[in-house]
């Protein structure tokens, strides 16, 4: 049975057969007279060389799915346009009859058809090949000279023996072009960031020079990449690149490269990408302020830096948000030393980028801060008809103003924060004595707060104060105390109500609960006082009787060869200082002073002292007559009755000293002048019998007196 040829440069698909032998390519030198087998492997040529068009070519067929024989690697074989194509087969095909026939194909196509066999038919060649196609009737090698790209495909050798199974071999052939020089154009294209599109064109990039391929910093770029929100932006259209919708991040090396098994090239352009400025940001700092956009405290040095993303970088200039100031020196910072009040407000950072002519302006308002001085103030009024209280709370000062606002109030009365001040309305309830209320001032710099207990008038007492001024005259006060405000206090004398004031000798302290008498008079400002202190929240009241200066008890002990005295006066006595006097039971004849019997002061004391310590001369013996005196300003009282005591046998001076006793806690001053020199209206209160102490007195604080006795004089002010 023969087989059957198909047309020349045509043929049906090729059924799949077994036992198919290996196929080689080569230059027909490899194959004539020669028993060399070939390799299967192919060193690639330098990168951007070209082989030249008579240099063999050596490529394996391989044997496609389901046939059986060895699959070799290889494929496929890359040829450059012009070089010569050889595809032969290894091994031959026995010639033994009958004779094998040989149809190689590409594609569907059929090129040639022969029987093998010196004596055989000559082969049959496809018209449109004829002129670069032959086939050798002993091998079965097909030769093409001069590849041209239509050549490139699959090329396929059936074999076929009669009474035989058909064997098959097939190899790809790519033909390419040599490798050009490329380069992208245009060349390092600038733009802006929000342009439509830019393309990239790789020229010099044809068909059949191998892959051509994009890169972006290194790293390949496919067709329909992008980033991560829009993949789609960037695509590849034959040798062009695309971008669309261009951003910022889109600026870098571009690279078109052409990859081929003859070598390769490749080209770059940088694209730059303009883009801001976009809103500039401004961030302040300050070498006091732990917090500083909050607020700068006055005396702070400030610093304003203004960041702004730009290319190329924004030119930069500051100015206060009002239109009406002119701009300060520009640069990235602004300095602001010893910053006051004045610097607070908004300030503004201007940016302009002189390639895409946009200017864009950053807003920061800069608060100055300082706190109120002291703490705020807390005060109590109540209301004419002693149905509300009124609470108020001031924090005046301060940059900027602090708010106030009182706590712990009753659930229904609201009280808001308010600026430097607040007043509010509180209905008077009995349970409201003793409740504390708390404002809270808060500034930005700091925190503070002031209270007020709600009291009602409790144990409201009349306390004495006596004086001398300047020129000797008795200076008398009366003080209420348990009557906090805003309790309204009533003074009255003998029970009619008094009315301070009018430039007479009584006068009120602004609140009312000290009554003042300016230069007392024993003949008419003695009798009896009342004080009335009433308010929303209760009443209560005292009463005092004033009497003129006298002693209601006195003692006189021996201590250590010293006299010691001790007396007190009745609440409500009016008196200025004591005199200590002494004098001798038997006087000497012609003598004057102690000796003399007459009384001799020998300490002036002030109001508030209860006791003194005296030392008298042995000689003469005595005994001696001692008594205290009050005195009212210049105005002697009622002495004590007058006591004996005798010294012992010392050879000393009269002295006066404190007892080893003495209290360490008082202060005293000490002024060895002829009179007392207090202060005008310096006061004295009465003091409890129990706090009475010795008086300490410097020895050598003496003045003259007769038969060289000294006279110690002093003036005490109790701290």
């Amino acid at each position: 049975m023969s087989p059957s040829v198909p047309p020349l440069g045509q043929g049906p698909p090729i059924s799949r057969l077994s036992a198919a032998p290996r196929m080689s390519v080569s230059s027909p030198s490899d194959f004539r007279g020669s028993e060399k087998v070939v390799s299967n492997e192919i060193a690639a040529p330098p990168a951007g060389s070209t082989p030249s068009p008579g240099a063999p070519t050596v490529q394996y067929l391989r044997v496609p799915p389901g046939w059986s024989g060895p699959r070799l690697a290889g494929d496929p074989l890359s040829v450059l346009v012009g070089s010569p194509i050889s595809l032969r087969l290894l091994p031959a095909p026995a010639l033994g009859p009958p004779s094998p026939l040989v149809i190689w194909r590409r594609g569907p196509t059929v090129l040639a058809a022969g029987t093998l066999g010196s004596e055989a038919a000559p082969p049959s060649l496809a018209p449109g090949y004829r002129a670069r196609l032959s086939f050798d009737q002993v091998s079965g090698t097909l030769d093409l000279e001069s590849a041209e790209l239509a050549d490139s495909g699959r090329y396929t050798a059936e074999v076929i023996h009669a009474g035989r199974e058909r064997e098959l071999q097939e190899v790809t052939v790519h033909v390419y072009e040599p490798v050009p020089q490329l380069a992208v154009a245009p060349a390092d294209p600038v733009t802006e960031e929000g342009a439509s599109e830019l393309r990239l064109r790789c020229v010099g990039a044809g068909p059949g020079q191998g892959r051509l391929s994009w890169s972006r910093g290194g790293r390949p770029l496919e067709a329909g990449s992008g980033d991560g929100e829009d993949p789609a932006r960037l695509r590849i259209e034959g040798a062009d690149l695309v971008i669309a919708r261009l951003k910022r991040t889109d600026q870098a090396n571009y690279t078109c490269r052409i990859q081929s098994p003859f070598g390769a090239s490749e080209a770059t352009a940088a694209v730059t990408v303009l883009y801001g400025p976009d809103p500039p940001v401004i961030t302040v700092s300050s070498d006091r302020d732990a917090s500083p956009a909050r607020y700068v405290s006055v005396g702070s040095n400030v610093t304003l830096r203004c960041d702004v993303a730009s290319r190329p970088p924004a030119e930069l200039s500051w100015s206060l948000a009002d239109p009406r100031e002119a701009a300060v020196p520009a640069g990235p910072r602004l300095l602001l030393p010893g910053v006051g009040p004045a610097h607070a407000g908004a300030y503004a950072c201007l940016a302009a980028n002189p390639r895409t002519g946009l200017r864009r302006r950053g807003l920061l308002n800069l608060t100055v801060a300082a706190p109120p001085p002291g703490s705020p103030r807390c005060s109590l009024q109540g209301s004419p008809a002693d149905r509300t209280l009124l609470l108020a709370c001031t924090w005046p000062g301060g940059v900027p103003g602090a708010s106030v606002q009182w706590s712990g109030l009753p659930p229904d009365v609201r009280a808001s924060p308010e600026l430097s001040s607040t007043l509010v309305s509180l209905p008077v309830r009995p349970q409201l004595s003793g409740v504390t209320f708390t404002c809270l001032g808060r500034h930005l710099a700091a925190a503070r707060s002031c209270s007020i207990t709600l009291k009602a008038p409790q144990e409201v007492l009349l306390r004495l104060e006596t004086g001398e001024s300047r020129s000797e005259e008795a200076v008398v006060a009366l003080e209420a105390t348990g009557c906090p405000p805003p309790a309204r206090v009533a003074w009255a004398r003998e029970g009619r109500p008094l009315a301070p004031g009018g430039g007479g000798r009584l006068k009120l302290s602004p609140d009312g609960q000290r009554l003042l008498f300016g230069n007392f008079s024993l003949e008419h400002d003695v009798g009896n006082y009342s004080v009335l202190c009433s308010g929303p929240l209760g009443a209560g009241g005292d009463r005092i009787t004033l009497i003129g200066p006298s002693i209601s008890s006195w003692r006189l002990q021996p201590a250590d060869g010293a006299a010691v005295l001790t007396w007190d006066v009745e609440r409500g006595c009016v008196v200025s200082g004591f005199e200590v006097q002494a004098r001798t039971e038997k006087p000497e004849p012609g003598a004057t002073g102690l000796t003399g019997g007459a009384w001799t002061s020998l300490l002036l004391l002030g109001p508030g002292e209860r006791s003194a310590v005296v030392l008298l001369p042995s000689q003469p013996p005595g005994p001696w007559k001692l008594r205290v005196l009050p005195t009212l300003g210049g105005q002697p009282g009622t002495p004590s009755s007058s006591r004996s005591y005798r010294a012992g046998s010392r050879k000393k001076k009269p002295l006066i000293s404190p007892p080893a006793s003495s209290t360490p806690e008082k202060t005293w001053s000490v002024t060895s002048v002829g009179a007392p020199q207090p202060s005008p209206q310096a006061f004295a209160t009465e003091p409890s019998p129990s706090r009475a102490c010795p008086v300490v007195v410097p020895s050598q604080a003496t003045s003259a007196s007769p038969k060289g006795v000294p006279r110690t004089v002093r003036s005490a002010t109790q701290v």
